[in-house]
Parts: structure tokens; C-alpha cells; sequence
């Protein structure tokens, strides 16, 4: 059952439920860690998606002064299936505080024209913003084109849940280490997994244990050090225990996390903005894979493994509730 494996941020509790009924539950998940000036990662922006009562949270990266990269999942309607009305969608920015930021509504949504809730391939969307004043506090994030062996150490972050037992979000920056898994290890939870230089990173919580992103951090950034700096790796995408695959807790020694490597779908992010790719990378050594055009044969292998949710996805979205 490759990806269906699903794990849905707050505002797609309903998703992560849906595939469990397929074999199991990937939940997105930060946890041990520490909080962040906002001078550290200046790219780092929260998403509010305001849904009626419901303020869903995620987390975004600004890779331009006006174009912001997070999960696809995290803004689109799952009801509908597709992206929230852009008069919902904010994005906060400019302080790693909440009650010291400023926030701007969204003037344009796209989805990867591939994305899959079911089974979370291809989770990744760009939102477009009015354009911002580049300030030590607020700049854009240079994505990190090298290789990605494991035992990579990276950093994640986001204003998600520090704790998988409490229903309270954290008001400020979080952000943790992880560990690039083994490709072996990796594949107990998605048997098409080659290596973290593909469309996904994979990292093991057994590596760094008691540390993890938690539900509110979808779509958030994960980075590398270098050079002194940090470059954009990948966003929270999903997870899953291996232990326990109907589990939503964060943090559990056998779990891991799943990320959306962000260098694989560089030709999405330039197409779709009319730039250069090279307005977008950062100084590392070329090597990362960028070919997302590959993917359309592996979704349908993923989607050929799970069998059919439709019922139950309908049935959890109304129940579906957010933190």
C-alpha cells in the first residue's frame, strides 16, 4: 500500500483517518524542540486559513518577496477538493512571534497539477503575495540543490504542536533537528522510496529521539546549514509509526516523518512563477534530482495499491476537527 498511508495536517484530520481505513494513518507532526529569533529563519511564514469558526494553521516558506512555497494539502478545501477562496488564505510573516506579525491575504493559489490528497504525492502548492519588504526579520530562502545522503542532519520548524497530548500551539517559532533515514527503513512506509534525493525526504525518529514535527507544522520549512546559513530543503508533508499505523501522536520511536523535497520540483516552482530556476537556488553543488515529471508512473503505482476510500473520506470530513 505505498503512500495511502495518509497524514493530514489539522485542517485534513479527516484525510489521515480516511487512509487509515487502508492500512494505516500517516500524520503530520515540532516537538523537543526550542524556540527561534526571528532573525534566524526570516523565510519562515504561518499560514491562517480562516474556514468559517475554523482557523486551520500551517506553515509556508517565502522563496521570493512575493511568492510563498507550503504543502498543497494545506490549502485546499477537502471538501471540495480544491483551494480555499483566497479571501481565507493569510500569510504571517515579519516576527517569530504570532502576536508580532503581519499578515497579508493571499492573491493567487496554485496546486501541483498533479497533487493527490488520497495518497499525498506531489504535495506542494505556491501562493502568491503582495510583495514584501525584505527586512533581517522577513527574506526569501534559497532552495538547497545538493545531494541529501543519509544521516543528514536538517532542521524543521513551524508554530505546530509541541506536544501530540495537548491541544494548545505554541506562539512562537519552533524548531528541532532530524535525521535523514536509511532508504530501507524508509520504504516500510512507502515501498517506492529510493532516496531523499527524490520527490520526498524521508527522516527516522529513532535518530533523534523525543524530536519531530507535529500537527499545525504542515507545509512548513525544513532547512540545511551552510556556509553559516540555512537553505530550503523540503516542507512537511506526512508521517507515520510503524509501530502503531493508526497512531496520530508525534515523536514515537518508531515513526517518520515524510517532507516534500522541494529542489525535485523546481521546474513546478519556476514554470509556474515565469522565473528562472536560478533566481530560486542557492549556492550549493548541483547533484539533487529535479524531475518531477517522472512521478505520473509512480502515483499510479501508489494509487493502484490502495483500495477505495471514497466512503469513508466523506463520512470523516464532516466529523474532521481542528486543533
Amino acid at each position: 500500500m505505498s503512500r495511502g498511508l495518509v497524514r493530514a495536517l489539522l485542517a485534513l484530520a479527516a484525510l489521515a483517518a480516511s487512509a487509515a481505513a487502508a492500512g494505516g494513518a500517516l500524520v503530520e507532526r515540532i516537538v523537543g524542540g526550542s524556540p527561534v529569533d526571528a532573525t534566524t529563519y526570516p523565510f519562515a511564514v504561518r499560514l491562517s486559513i480562516m474556514d468559517g469558526p475554523m482557523d486551520y494553521r500551517c506553515g509556508g516558506t517565502l522563496i521570493a518577496d512575493d511568492l510563498v512555497v507550503t504543502a498543497a494539502h494545506c490549502i485546499v478545501e477537502p471538501q471540495m477538493a480544491t483551494p480555499f477562496l483566497l479571501e481565507k488564505v493569510n500569510v504571517c510573516y515579519s516576527d517569530s512571534n504570532v502576536s508580532g506579525q503581519t499578515c497579508t491575504v493571499a492573491l493567487n493559489t496554485t496546486v501541483h497539477p498533479r497533487y493527490n490528497p488520497l495518497v499525498l504525492t506531489n504535495d506542494i502548492a505556491l501562493i502568491r503575495i503582495a510583495p514584501v519588504e525584505i527586512t533581517s526579520t522577513t527574506a526569501p530562502a534559497a532552495v538547497y540543490t545538493g545531494k541529501l545522503p543519509e544521516n543528514t542532519t536538517l532542521t524543521t520548524m513551524g508554530w505546530g504542536k509541541t506536544d501530540s497530548s495537548s491541544e494548545a500551539l505554541p506562539s512562537t517559532l519552533m524548531s528541532t533537528d532530524i535525521v535523514v533515514g536509511s532508504p530501507d527503513t524508509c520504504r516500510e512506509a512507502q515501498p517506492l522510496y529510493r532516496s531523499a534525493d527524490g520527490p520526498d525526504v524521508c527522516t527516522v525518529n529513532a535518530l533523534t529521539p523525543g524530536r519531530d514535527s507535529c500537527q499545525g507544522d504542515s507545509g512548513s520549512p525544513t532547512v540545511i546549514a551552510v556556509d553559516g546559513g540555512a537553505q530550503l530543503v523540503a516542507l512537511t508533508s506526512a508521517g507515520i509509526d510503524l509501530s502503531n499505523t493508526s497512531a496520530t501522536d508525534c515523536a514515537m520511536p518508531n515513526g517518520l516523518a515524510i517532507y516534500t523535497h522541494i529542489y525535485y520540483y523546481i521546474d513546478f516552482i519556476a514554470s509556474t512563477s515565469g522565473r528562472p530556476q536560478s533566481s530560486f537556488t542557492g549556492s550549493a553543488g548541483a547533484g539533487g534530482q529535479s524531475a518531477d515529471s517522472d512521478r505520473a508512473s509512480s502515483v499510479a503505482a501508489a494509487i493502484s495499491c490502495l483500495p477505495s476510500v471514497a466512503a469513508a473520506i466523506a463520512a470523516l470530513l464532516v466529523a474532521s476537527a481542528v486543533l
